[in-house]
């Protein structure tokens, strides 16, 4: 089925309300300058209509309010799942992702650059590389551009952007946590 993100108000926990359906997998969670919510999901599963051997792409969300992102009959850019009942009709109605990353490459980790609060950097497990994602505005939606950041990681996990302007980022497989910091 579809994964539900709710919000709780801590005066009325017996009363959720539903912020966003439609979410595979949603791992990775950052809020913005701005108070936005931004998601990563981890697309596992084969899909009728995936390209990349039927394996859907990970996503990168802007949480929107009462959004729909699709899952299970949508994938990636408002594509059908024609083995989970999608159609482009279907499709048409839900919330686009603002980036794709590459399937399987688990996007497991995200953070606010600690340099441009107008980037997103993504730790991409299976990747191994940790991806700078520029967001933008283009035809009244919000867009991320991909981007190699950091490269030749074991399995990178986590971010962590710190008050110094330094980022944390731990690796799984090498058992470390690197501090990145700016070039001078």
């Amino acid at each position: 089925g579809s994964g539900t993100l709710w919000a709780l108000d801590p005066a009325q926990l017996d009363s959720p309300t539903v912020l966003a359906t439609g979410l595979k997998n949603a791992y990775a969670h950052v809020f913005d300058a701005n108070g936005r919510l931004w998601i990563t999901e981890i697309g596992d599963g084969s899909v009728t209509g995936a390209d990349f051997e039927g394996q859907p792409p990970e996503e990168l969300n802007l949480v929107i309010p009462g959004a729909d992102y699709g899952w299970p009959q949508c994938f990636g850019d408002q594509e059908p799942a024609l083995n989970r009942d999608g159609t482009p009709e279907v499709c048409a109605r839900t919330q686009p992702p603002a980036a794709l990353f590459n399937p399987q490459s688990t996007p497991t980790g995200i953070a606010i650059s600690p340099w441009d609060e107008d980037v997103l950097l993504v730790a991409r497990w299976l990747g191994q590389e940790v991806t700078a994602v520029a967001i933008h505005m283009e035809n009244g939606r919000i867009v991320g551009e991909t981007r190699p950041f950091i490269v030749g990681f074991g399995n990178p996990q986590h971010l962590l952007a710190l008050p110094d302007q330094t980022l944390l980022v731990s690796d799984y497989r090498e058992g470390v946590i690197y501090k990145v910091e700016q070039e001078q």
